[in-house]
């Protein structure tokens, strides 16, 4: 083999391992794309979640008679995240770093802390803590 074909095979494969390289770069980055948006859709549902468990208890509190008394238990954190409730009139928002969900919720007085929740229903008023 002369010079001249050794020096053309090692430069095919410098070109061809470049190339792979590139391929590899561009699956990668595609990969991560796709895992942060999947980490985003999950933030998503959880927060979802659990303002759909939160609502569901103060409608269970709101149609029941009075009397009703339960407590339901809120985690510290969301998938080891740190999220705040926030609580208007007539809604109730989980919000995470990248996400949030807002529920309609019957009038109440109180607020939705995390760790244990006592709801009642006084005399047709719903109370939470």
């Amino acid at each position: 083999m002369g010079k001249h074909i050794k020096a053309q095979l090692a430069m095919e494969f410098v070109l061809l391992v470049s190339i792979s390289f590139f391929i590899l770069l561009v699956f990668l980055k595609a990969t991560g794309d796709k895992v942060d948006d999947l980490n985003d859709e999950k933030e998503f549902i959880l927060a979802k979640d659990l303002a759909y468990k939160i609502q569901h208890e103060i409608n269970i509190a709101a149609q029941v008679k009075p009397g009703y008394n339960r407590t339901f238990f809120i985690p510290e954190k969301l998938d080891n995240k740190d999220y705040t409730i926030n609580k208007t009139k007539d809604g109730l928002t989980i919000a995470l770093k990248d996400s949030e969900f807002t529920v309609r919720i019957p009038e109440i007085n109180g607020t939705v802390i995390n760790g244990n929740n006592t709801i009642r229903n006084i005399g047709g008023v719903v109370y939470l803590n």
